[in-house]
């Protein structure tokens, strides 16, 4: 009741009042205040002697009331100030785009949940709209908004009372379902999916115009993952749905991710990899290594492709398909380009002229003004000239983000550097691209290689791509070469340099001399039996 009491901020406020009175009061009462007061009054104004009982008592009262006022108006003061800051709390919870929850908000709710147990089953939904940016980029902000405040609609319209939806980042929406058993709980989340792919389905219509959109789907379900799930924090769980949506971006539009304990080895090897890529791209982890390209008329080595290898002191080998990708998302990718550019030059200075070195580079770090500096200088720095190195692009690139890069592609053969399309036939070829751009060899992609033997589709591909090629007056790479059968066919369609574990592996730098010396000596060697 006293705890109670004391909670009443009225009550209390008055307390505060009578509070300054009473001390007032005992001030006079035990110190004669008030005749003090008349005295020196009296003292600096003799003539006001009969009024000084009266002007001590006024100043008495006056002080109290100005103390008491002063007191109401801080009262007041702090009521707006709680006020505002309860509405701007508020406006913290809430996305202006959709009304729905945002992602603080979602994780003051994760926070509720990991200390109540409301419902049995707790899945969260996550989806994104993949090609927002592009839609923003032709269409306008406005356009992409629109879009984002009618899944906010129709993720509304799918929650149920015990449910929780939510707008994280651009395009990202997530839906936590409560329910009862497993069995409601799947069949809410299958009625769920379906029927956000079906309002897909057949674009969204604004302004008379019908915008298709591509989503990244899947689910994390907390009861199944329950052993770990209990022991993540409401970060740790938006960590592992945004990852689980980064993971499905090259996946099919239907595909649905799922959160699992490969997954999760996954995010702890991204995580791994994030902390520490910077730090072994200086100390000498990841390195350069080298694999040969075979001229496959003269049977002699032509070049080497320049590749990027992590080996980690406790980890072993990262794979470059993993340490890669995080490179570009951490804005460390011009790092490494020119740190292994760099390291393969200096080692190239001792091997001999006419072996080429070919890497693969990133468009955004073509289109960099900073990024080419540092490649001529490396170039200056170590003696290489220009005419000994070749740069891949993947066709997906080209295509993609042909007017961009044409610019320093032109700059580049300008230079004498030769440029190769590399991954030919797996992205949409486009002729008049491969007309208008000057590149200077057609890379097939080692997928077709590999099933040439068995899969007459993939053979009839690399047949066309060489012959391609022979009309343009361009050389083809056949990458992925294994066996010798797929090494006599493709000599024998006219391709003309290979390369695969057949000739070698990617080699260290302190092996390249010798490999190359050992080669031409058993090519020597097999001249003569014949």
């Amino acid at each position: 009741m006293f705890a109670k009491f004391l909670d009443n901020k009225k009550l209390v406020e008055i307390a505060s009042i009578a509070g300054i009175m009473a001390f007032f009061f005992w001030m006079d009462r035990s110190f004669g205040l008030l005749n003090w007061i008349s005295n020196e009054l009296v003292v600096q104004f003799p003539g006001l002697r009969q009024y000084t009982m009266n002007l001590a008592g006024v100043g008495f009262v006056g002080l109290a009331a100005y103390s008491i006022s002063q007191r109401i108006r801080g009262r007041k003061e702090s009521i707006a100030r709680e006020t505002l800051e309860k509405f701007l709390k508020q406006q913290d919870f809430i996305d202006k785009h959709t009304g729905l929850s945002n992602r603080l908000g979602f994780k003051m709710m994760l926070a509720e949940l990991r200390t109540s147990q409301i419902m049995t089953r707790n899945v969260i939904i996550a989806f994104e709209v993949r090609n927002l940016d592009s839609i923003a980029s032709v269409h306008g902000a406005e356009t992409a908004a629109k879009i984002e405040g009618m899944y906010g609609e129709q993720i509304r319209h799918l929650s149920r009372e015990n449910d929780f939806a939510a707008r994280s980042d651009k395009g990202r929406f997530y839906l936590l379902i409560n329910s009862e058993d497993a069995d409601e709980s799947n069949s809410r989340v299958e009625q769920v999916l379906s029927e956000i792919k079906a309002f897909s389905e057949h674009g969204l219509i604004i302004h008379d115009l019908t915008m298709s959109t591509h989503l990244n789907l899947g689910f994390l379900d907390l009861s199944n993952n329950k052993n770990t799930s209990d022991k993540w924090d409401e970060e740790e769980i938006l960590q592992r749905l945004d990852y689980m949506l980064y993971s499905s971006r090259d996946k099919s539009h239907e595909f649905v991710a799922t959160y699992d304990e490969d997954l999760e080895k996954s995010l702890q090897q991204r995580a791994l990899v994030e902390s520490e890529l910077l730090d072994a791209l200086h100390s000498g982890q990841i390195t350069p290594y080298f694999q040969p390209f075979i001229d496959m008329k003269s049977n002699t080595v032509a070049g080497l492709e320049i590749l990027a290898r992590w080996e980690h002191p406790t980890q072993g080998f990262i794979a470059p398909d993993v340490f890669v990708h995080i490179a570009e998302d951490i804005s460390a990718m011009r790092d490494l380009t020119l740190l292994m550019l760099r390291r393969a030059c200096e080692a190239a200075v001792n091997w001999p002229e006419e072996i080429k070195l070919a890497f693969n580079i990133s468009p955004n770090e073509l289109r960099s003004e900073t990024t080419m500096h540092g490649f001529f200088d490396i170039l200056k720095e170590t003696g290489v000239s220009s005419d000994r190195v070749e740069i891949e692009i993947t066709e997906n690139a080209f295509i993609e983000e042909v007017g961009e890069i044409s610019e320093a592609v032109a700059k580049l053969k300008k230079c004498g550097i030769q440029i190769s399309i590399d991954d030919f036939g797996t992205g949409f070829s486009n002729l008049t691209h491969l007309k208008i751009l000057p590149f200077d060899k057609i890379k097939i992609d080692q997928s077709f290689i590999r099933d040439m033997a068995s899969n007459p589709e993939s053979a009839a591909i690399v047949t066309n791509i060489i012959a391609l090629g022979k009309s343009l007056g361009l050389p083809t790479v056949a990458e992925g070469i294994e066996l010798d059968t797929n090494r006599e066919t493709l000599q024998e369609l006219g391709c003309s340099v290979g390369q695969g574990y057949l000739y070698a592996k990617a080699l260290r730098a302190e092996d390249v001399l010798p490999f190359i010396e050992n080669y031409q000596v058993e090519i020597l060697n097999l001249d003569k039996v014949a």
